[in-house]
């Protein structure tokens, strides 16, 4: 039985990443839809001053000691939160493998299990491969040597001499985590991100069903021959229903701010490493039940700890009043846009909330688990602004609170056909910086010439950013802009490292 649990175990965590891919893609083509119809009757343009002027914040160096301090806060959170958490884990999994206790082997298996902060922190920072890479050779010196540390105060303590032990003891513990790691790896790019937790809960639980009812079934055939049938079609629909409502809860929860999409992702994995310990343990220990305890710990109480670390630690790491980014592009290039968006949009997070108008272009990184369910249901249009009614009430809730973990959320709009220039244009009167990316801006393709005139006439251009490259023709600023634009901040970006001076730029302008 053990070995079939752990076998669904696999098939969902290769089955995650193949439906994600696939929900992406429908979800997309369903965005498109949406924009394309509209009302004939187009949403007027708000009335607004000539000029709008913003206020003024702290200067670059403060700025950027404040994102600083709250990227520790959240590289801190996590590693304190898995580490107290994988704490029960180890010490169930050295009891079921039997023998004696010592401080040494549960400290090696729950800074082993520790290794679960590493994707989490990449996430939430939106680290780049190799700042990633490098974290987690850091990450595991700092397991091994605290490993190595617990292991000398045990020999000394025992009255033995200090020891460098076995090294490998350590790595080859480590690589016993081959599935978690593959499923980490497999739902750590950005693109998937966003749907990978409840795909992944849905696959294991809906999964579950049809294998508890062949179960039960068996166990009761010997009843009546439609026993089991009735048996299996009870089982699946009691799990389906739980399996639903537990994904309307997280919706519900997300959309109340009870966690972040970095911490809804962060617990997924963590569960994954709870069940693929559980099951391991399980199968080959001698105390089932002992370890089953010490797993249902370690899930329940990852959420509450993770909160309460990030409530300690916010604190710490200070406050400011929220700057908000309008981040505007020419549409066309989904590579371009989401290196842009992972680029800028992730790191302005830490500081305020990101603004835009939703495309297929963008859509993987700003699908939520509310407009996922949403799309399940068939009620995708419902995220839609339709009219002017709709974009008073998503303005009036806009969101400048951050998430418990101190980063703020990307309010994209849907927007139709008769409403994306209304909505475009208030969002322009709440940004305190837009950045426009106006790379493939030519003759031939001038889709977002409103954007550029009604910044020209009606934003500062002292506070706009506006990225180009090779493949902007610059003569088309100029005529939009005037001699305005020469107040505005151009930056060129021949290479993604030019993306770290758009965010400069962008600091320098609320600064």
């Amino acid at each position: 039985m053990s070995a079939e649990l752990y076998s669904h175990l696999i098939d969902s965590a290769i089955l995650t990443v193949l439906v994600s891919l696939f929900v992406l893609w429908r979800y997309r083509v369903t965005v498109l839809a949406g924009m394309m119809r509209g009302a004939a009757d187009v949403v007027a343009l708000p009335v607004a001053p000539s000029r709008v002027e913003h206020r003024i914040g702290p200067g670059v160096a403060a700025l950027r000691r404040l994102e600083r301090r709250r990227q520790g806060a959240i590289v801190l959170a996590y590693l304190l939160t898995t580490l107290a958490c994988a704490l029960p884990l180890a010490w169930g999994v050295a009891l079921s493998a039997g023998g004696r206790l010592y401080a040494s082997t549960v400290s090696l298996m729950a800074l082993v299990f520790t290794f679960a902060c590493a994707p989490m922190i990449a996430a939430s920072l939106a680290l780049s491969p190799l700042r990633a890479l490098i974290g987690l050779a850091l990450l595991t010196l700092l397991l091994s040597s605290a490993q190595l540390l617990v292991f000398n105060v045990e020999v000394v303590a025992r009255g033995g001499h200090l020891s460098w032990g076995d090294p490998t003891i350590f790595f080859h513990t480590a690589a016993g985590l081959w599935l978690v790691a593959f499923y980490w790896l497999a739902t750590w790019p950005r693109k998937v991100r966003g749907v990978a937790p409840i795909t992944f809960a849905g696959l294991l639980v809906f999964g579950f069903a049809p294998f508890l009812g062949a179960r039960l079934s068996g166990a009761v055939a010997a009843t009546s021959r439609l026993a089991p049938t009735l048996m299996f079609m009870l089982v699946a629909l009691l799990v389906g229903a739980l399996a639903w409502l537990r994904l309307h809860q997280l919706a519900r929860a997300y959309e109340r701010k009870r966690f972040s999409d970095a911490q809804l992702l962060a617990r997924t994995w963590w569960l994954m490493l709870v069940v693929n310990v559980g099951f391991q343990a399980v199968t080959y220990g001698r105390v089932p039940w002992t370890m089953l305890a010490a797993c249902a710990v370690a899930w329940l109480a990852f959420g509450p700890v993770n909160d309460w670390m990030f409530a300690r630690l916010r604190g710490m790491a200070g406050e400011t009043p929220p700057r908000t980014l309008l981040l505007l592009r020419v549409f066309g290039d989904a590579a371009r846009s989401e290196r842009l968006f992972d680029r800028l949009g992730a790191r302005w997070r830490l500081l305020g909330p990101v603004t835009m108008i939703v495309a297929p272009d963008v859509a993987a990184r700003t699908i939520h688990p509310g407009d996922y369910l949403r799309w399940l249901t068939g009620h995708l249009d419902e995220s839609f602004v339709t009219s002017a009614d709709d974009l008073r009430a998503r303005l009036t809730g806009f969101d400048v609170v951050p998430d418990p973990d101190g980063r703020y959320r990307v309010d994209a709009f849907c927007c139709r056909d008769n409403t994306w220039q209304a909505t475009v244009a208030e969002l322009m009167l709440r940004a305190d910086v837009v950045v426009m990316d106006v790379r493939g801006l030519t003759r031939s393709r001038r889709g977002s010439e409103f954007e550029l005139r009604r910044l020209a006439g009606h934003y500062p251009p002292r506070q706009l950013v506006l990225v180009a490259d090779g493949s902007t023709e610059r003569a088309i600023l100029s005529e939009v802009f005037g001699n305005a634009l020469a107040e505005a901040r151009l930056v060129d970006v021949t290479s993604r490292r030019d993306m770290a001076a758009v965010f400069r730029t962008a600091l320098a302008v609320i600064a």
